[in-house]
């Protein structure tokens, strides 16, 4: 009874969360967007026909491996967008991903209250994250990229809970290893999972010289703290409070390079090691020749043909590794051409550049017509690259209140870190790519929000209700629920407008 006073909230929060995500999975039974990929990628490990993809196997794996326990033989073409199949089939497909999308949102809110230290503004978040239509929709389809943001979120909680542990202690160890372990299954997944261990890593360098960050990094969240920020007393609402900076001896900086080049090795080690283990999964389900051979050497193409017990030097796991690895970075590094819903990374923060994942035409008499959009709840997106820009002035500003800084500094590390990149990357890219930068800037939108509450309560629940009437006006558009022709017209017209 005290767990259910004390996270009823949450427990509701869990409860819509997996529902607006499980909702008409099966819906529509036919292959959307990229399910056209990764639904042949999936197929493969019960064929066992090699193939080839730019990113690692983790999160095929994981969508495959559900689909053994659920007893189904996904064995289908996915030949082309629109190619009907069974609807029980893509539900079982699409478990995983819809899952960790619900996940996924429990697992922001809990990072909400680590950094924040308020359970308010983690509740606002994860409501946040429930009312953006982006990340639902990347959800519910055979897609991966839900998993690599959960394991995200989930080595920044460990993160932040490892930081407020004492030094080489037994918690401090545990929290350490399931932060290198977060990172590395985070990797497995995409590439760009990479960005987590190069904010860890300015993070803990930015630490061994602030004595201000330190302290906010080892304050630990308590009843009393949850007490301070309601009174506003020490703390600015939403906002954690640490107290002012001291000078730091030269046997300080020693001690915390020590701990951070130590932490850094560990997190590299163990992310690597389990980097490893999916890729010897996925050679042991695929030993026979498949549509992926081409873009292999000759040595490992021979292998899949004649089966390695047939060869006088089979290649070792470790040539294997290396070599697909090798081949992964040539591909994506080297693609070319232009997709009609590629975009670039200065229109993302402005929604710019919907995707069409998927349309269906002249339903039933009346011509009914039905879509499907990858793009974020406008007025969300809009909002979180305002504050973006707000907190980002704040941080320059000589009159803002210092207490905010370092938790400002760390939400537009991580908002920053995984969008400038994109800068200089040339090969085709889509406003998905914007996903873990808008987990940022929602985190942001969440934590500038909780300074309203309670005094502002009226402007509030205004925000959170517009908000949430801008989600539900593209709810058709997230499940591709059919609709009329004129108020699918209202919609294309408001689609357009995002560009």
């Amino acid at each position: 009874m005290i767990f259910l006073k004390k996270f009823w909230p949450f427990i509701i929060l869990a409860v819509l969360s997996l529902t607006i995500h499980f909702t008409f999975l099966s819906h529509p039974a036919q292959v959307v967007f990229d399910e056209v990929h990764f639904g042949k990628f999936v197929s493969a490990y019960f064929t066992g026909r090699y193939y080839f993809d730019i990113h690692p196997p983790l999160g095929k794996l994981m969508i495959a491996g559900f689909a053994k326990l659920s007893g189904v033989q996904p064995v289908f073409g996915f030949d082309h967008i629109g190619e009907t199949t069974n609807a029980k089939m893509l539900f079982v497909l699409r478990f995983m991903p819809a899952f960790f999308g619900g996940l996924f949102i429990l697992a922001a809110a809990w990072l909400a209250y680590l950094i924040s230290h308020s359970k308010i503004a983690a509740l606002i978040v994860g409501i946040l994250f429930l009312l953006d239509n982006a990340f639902l929709v990347q959800s519910k389809f055979i897609l991966v990229d839900i998993f690599m943001l959960f394991f995200e979120v989930l080595t920044f909680c460990f993160f932040f809970l490892y930081q407020r542990q004492k030094t080489y202690s037994a918690k401090w160890f545990f929290y350490l290893f399931f932060t290198a372990i977060s990172f590395g299954l985070a990797i497995s997944i995409k590439w760009t999972g990479l960005a987590t261990i190069g904010i860890i890593g300015i993070i803990l360098l930015a630490k061994i010289f602030s004595k201000k960050l330190n302290n906010y990094l080892s304050a630990r969240v308590s009843d009393q703290s949850e007490q301070v920020l309601s009174e506003g007393r020490r703390r600015r609402q939403g906002l954690a409070w640490v107290p002012e900076n001291e000078g730091l001896t030269r046997t300080d900086v020693i001690k915390r390079l020590k701990e951070a080049i130590f932490s850094f090795i560990v997190l590299l080690i163990i992310g690597f090691l389990i980097y490893t283990l999916p890729f010897a999964i996925h050679f042991k389900l695929l030993p026979y020749s498949g549509q992926g051979d081409a873009f292999m050497s000759q040595a490992f193409q021979q292998e899949l043909k004649m089966g390695s017990s047939n060869l006088e030097r089979p290649l070792t796991f470790l040539q294997k590794f290396i070599e697909l690895n090798k081949k992964m970075y040539f591909y994506n590094s080297t693609i070319k051409g232009d997709h009609p819903y590629g975009s670039r990374w200065y229109g993302w923060p402005f929604d710019h550049k919907p995707i069409y994942y998927w349309n269906q035409d002249n339903i039933g008499p009346g011509n009914w017509q039905a879509k499907i959009y990858f793009f974020g709840n406008p007025l969300l997106w809009w909002l979180g690259s305002s504050f973006v820009i707000l907190t980002l002035a704040a941080i320059l500003s000589k009159k803002i209140n210092r207490q905010i800084k370092p938790l400002c500094y760390l939400l537009i590390l991580g908002y920053l870190a995984n969008w400038l990149p994109f800068i200089i990357i040339k090969r085709v890219s889509f406003l998905y790519h914007y996903l873990p930068s808008a987990l940022f800037a929602t985190l942001l939108v969440g934590i500038w929000l909780t300074r309203l509450w309670p005094k502002e309560k009226k402007i509030f629940i205004a925000v959170l209700v517009m908000i949430a009437i801008s989600f539900a006006a593209f709810v058709p558009v997230s499940y591709g629920i059919p609709l009329p022709p004129a108020l699918e017209n209202i919609q294309m017209q408001l689609i357009n407008f995002l560009g």
